[in-house]
């Protein structure tokens, strides 16, 4: 697809048989004239119009629990690191347990300040902090782990250099360790975070994977840890989309008979908590539904375009879940649907002079009197392009200055030219290299677009013009997020989109490049898969002169990404995905 984290079927069109060509053939010789394309058939939308009427989106149904305030406060002191309490290893180790808890849980965005507090304590202290008093030896590798894991996810620099105890002079890590389930558990989410270059990772990831298979295998493992184990092996806890992760952790944390790690206060606050959240998110999904079906969907009557309110919904709460994003999440939603539209008119219905002269009236003036001038197909489609400017516009200004909708106006014209590149690309019926096919891919990944579109109702003081910048100018970590998209998206719907008659994939591009098998080709992108991650995790970084309210946004793009193709397209087959979406907005949690 050209919106990568959107609906792969529909888009990058995609084409190498011999019929394929001669149409190309055709179309060169009529002066590219094209037939309509046959729009293809997608799944209904597997929610009704009145899916929310029967749940209770009065205030009071937001206001939350009685107990909340209290217990959010009882929280907020376990959770602060105590001035008194040193460098006394055993406080450590709990602290960062009740730390990896509390963010597992989805509660940690409360306590923000004490979280960073603690976890600078524990940096400060450096490699000292080695746990020796849980094992004399300090080999505790579930704890060094973790250290790890959390300070490096917070963005703090920290050394690979803490593994090497536990390591081989052949730089093997040290077989006794194969059965330590906790152990292995924790190097195999810590060795997630790794960057390019950090061998010592990427021989823990090899160690741990081979390890806990084994003793899947050979075995009896506790039926909990089991579930913990199968998790992690399906998403990292770092790859994981936060609110995703929450609903998870809640559900496996409740029924944890480990008293160690059972706290009821905590794990009643995140219940308490997560409702009420979701009870926020359900009006936002009613004020959008009555936008969608009441305003666009119906009213346009698109004869190609899909009905996915509730999917891109989640696409966009996956960026920011927090109830003072909800502006935020409002706008972007708006414009997932709006640029959903937008990729199957170029892809899925429309001839391509009609997609030219779209991008010529979008890419040039952005006003009424482009429509003149427009095929009337393409007139109900730039004119709500029009609206949603002048929507934007509005909704910024009410909390602040609108210079970022500038931005957001150049992002999407990249995109629509790149959706147009990726048609001529199929009229003529070649296969570019893959260098090539990323030209246009980077910009029809929609990472950059979508990005910019979600900073719009952040306000400008975090999504600040240098942010803004930060997204026009290609950083590293814009490209490395839509590769993770880009290459994702291709490896699981490339088949699919063949059979539909579609140009080159980045699969097809790099076969025919290098004279490559499809396993070949697929195994090499998963490696630039990989890289890209390392990338992402490096620039996340404390060194960063950009928020990490900004980072954090990109690098939760790149984690839909990972449940959005977990079992297939879930965009196009929202059959997939319903019931963890249900969960998510529907199903509270039980008390």
């Amino acid at each position: 697809m050209r919106i990568a984290i959107v609906m792969s079927s529909s888009s990058s069109s995609r084409s190498l048989d011999p019929s394929a060509s001669a149409k190309a053939a055709a179309r060169k010789a009529t002066g590219g004239a094209v037939e309509r394309v046959s729009p293809a058939t997608f799944p209904n939308t597997v929610w009704g119009r009145g899916f929310l009427d029967k749940l209770d989106l009065s205030l009071q149904a937001k206001q939350g629990h009685p107990k909340y305030e209290i217990l959010k406060e009882e929280v907020r002191k376990m959770v602060k690191y105590e001035a008194k309490s040193g460098n006394d290893k055993t406080m450590i180790a709990d602290k960062l347990r009740l730390i990896d808890t509390i963010q597992r849980l989805g509660i940690g965005y409360h306590f923000e300040t004490e979280i960073e507090e603690a976890l600078k304590r524990v940096h400060d202290l450096g490699e000292d902090s080695s746990f020796n008093n849980i094992d004399e030896e300090g080999n505790d590798l579930y704890h060094k782990a973790l250290q790890f894991r959390l300070l490096r996810q917070q963005g703090f620099r920290v050394s690979t250099d803490g593994f090497r105890k536990f390591m081989n002079n052949e730089g093997k890590f040290e077989q006794w360790l194969a059965t330590d389930e906790r152990g292995l558990l924790s190097l195999y989410e810590a060795a997630h975070i790794a960057f390019n270059g950090e061998d010592t990772l990427d021989e823990a990831l090899s160690f741990a994977t081979k390890s806990l298979k084994s003793l899947m295998q050979h075995k009896k493992i506790n039926p909990s840890f089991q579930k913990q184990i199968d998790f992690a092996f399906r998403v990292p806890a770092w790859k994981c989309v936060p609110r995703s992760l929450s609903r998870h952790s809640i559900d496996f944390y409740s029924g944890h008979q480990d008293t160690s790690l059972h706290n009821q206060k905590l794990l009643m606050f995140a219940k308490l908590d997560f409702n009420m959240v979701q009870k926020f998110h359900q009006q936002e999904l009613q004020e959008l539904a009555d936008w969608w079906w009441g305003s666009i969907y119906e009213a346009t009557d698109f004869p190609y375009v899909r009905d996915r309110l509730v999917e891109s919904y989640y696409g966009i709460n996956s960026i920011f879940f927090e109830p003072k994003y909800r502006l935020g999440r409002i706008i972007a939603t708006k414009f997932w649907l709006v640029l959903a539209i937008l990729d199957d008119a170029y892809d899925n219905y429309a001839t391509y002079e009609e997609v030219r002269s779209l991008t010529e009236a979008v890419d040039e003036r952005l006003d009424a009197r482009a429509l003149q001038e427009l095929p009337d197909s393409m007139k109900k489609v730039h004119r709500i392009i029009l609206n949603m400017y002048d929507d934007f516009e509005r909704e910024v200004g009410e909390i602040g200055p609108t210079f970022g909708v500038e931005y957001f106006k150049e992002e999407l014209k990249r995109i629509i030219h790149s959706y147009l590149g990726e048609v001529e690309c199929r009229n003529e019926g070649r296969v570019p290299t893959l260098e090539e096919y990323m030209i246009h891919g980077y910009g029809s990944s929609g990472i950059p677009v979508l990005c910019a579109s979600a900073m719009l109702g952040m306000g400008a003081e975090v999504a600040t013009r240098e942010a803004f910048e930060w997204v026009a100018n290609e950083s590293k970590m814009m490209k490395a997020t839509a590769v993770i998209g880009r290459f994702r998206d291709d490896i699981f719907t490339h088949k699919f989109e063949q059979e539909r008659g579609h140009s080159a994939s980045a699969v097809e591009c790099y076969m025919e490049e290098y004279k490559a098998s499809e396993e070949e080709a697929v195994e090499f992108l998963w490696k630039k898969i990989s890289n890209a991650w390392k990338d992402v995790a490096e620039e996340c970084q404390k060194s960063s002169l950009l928020p990490v309210a900004i980072t954090e946004r990109v690098l939760n793009l790149a984690r839909l990404v990972s449940v959005l193709y977990e079992n297939g397209d879930c965009f196009t087959n929202p059959h997939l995905i319903k019931d963890h979406l249900k969960s998510l907005f529907i199903d509270p949690v039980p008390l």
